[in-house]
């Protein structure tokens, strides 16, 4: 595989072909029960990472004002499965050992439930969905690479966030991280992804917050990861005017302990 594709570009295609490996079974047989709704969910956190490894490339590649558009589409249907599932509720970043899950509960949500192998949690008090967030993939691959390594610092956190979506991605020129209370403001400034985010707010401001995009969910990936406490998406503004993009995210009471960054620790 070394000798046919360009090292950057094996990680994106084994997640292609991991998503379309799992949406094939969905479609042949037209099932549309829980089982199917997990395969869709994993399939879309696949295809969303793939998507952003390839084009975020500002020397080469597709260009991001076009790439913005690829993940719309998995974006709109994932939102729409949760809702018909009863989990239409934000965005929630939980850290999970070396690895991050997306929770997105139910409207009756009291408490966060500790992430384990099943996809849809049914309690009363702790309903939802568990999911890959799209910036899983991206904040893997780019700690299998060494170019990223996750603090523990709050100071520093901020600092990893900033160059990770500036110098690592690309997907905005400037990048800045602040506190506001207890919660945490991350702005993108010239951010590459405001076609794709203009076209979902016609759609539906929501959906941003219920399956956000890989540059959005990098940020709560790591912010999870690097305090090993839960973070929801608590709002999403973006401005095209200016090309600015708001997210704020808030830190809630379940925690659990950061992982250390070692070499046993990596993807």
């Amino acid at each position: 595989m070394n000798n046919i594709i360009s090292k950057e570009y094996q990680a994106p295609i084994l997640l292609i072909v991991i998503a379309v490996f799992l949406i094939v079974p969905v479609y042949i047989t037209g099932r549309t029960d829980l089982p199917a709704a997990t395969l869709v969910v994993a399939s879309c956190a696949c295809f969303f990472g793939a998507v952003f490894l390839m084009v975020t490339r500002p020397e080469e590649g597709i260009p991001a004002d076009v790439a913005s558009f690829f993940s719309i589409g998995l974006m709109e249907s994932y939102a729409r499965v949760a809702a018909e599932l009863g989990a239409s509720g934000p965005a929630h970043f939980i850290p999970d050992g070396n690895k991050v899950r997306q929770f997105n509960p139910a409207r009756n949500f009291r408490r966060i439930p500790k992430p384990n192998l099943t996809a849809i949690v049914p309690e009363p008090e702790s309903g939802g969905i568990f999911s890959v967030p799209s910036g899983m993939p991206v904040m893997a691959h780019l700690q299998r690479s060494g170019k990223l390594r996750i603090p523990h610092d709050m100071p520093d956190i901020y600092t990893a966030i900033s160059e990770a979506e500036r110098d690592l991605i690309h997907v905005a020129d400037e990048v800045e991280v602040t506190e506001e209370g207890e919660s945490v403001v991350v702005r993108f400034r010239e951010f590459r992804f405001m076609p794709a985010c203009e076209e979902i707010r016609s759609e539906s401001m929501k959906i941003c917050q219920i399956a956000p995009c890989p540059p959005c969910s990098l940020a709560g990936c790591i912010l999870a990861a690097g305090t090993g406490a839960v973070w929801n998406i608590e709002g999403i503004a973006p401005s095209p005017e200016k090309n600015e993009m708001l997210i704020t995210f808030t830190r809630m009471k379940d925690e659990h302990p950061p992982r250390d960054e070692g070499p046993d620790t990596r993807h």
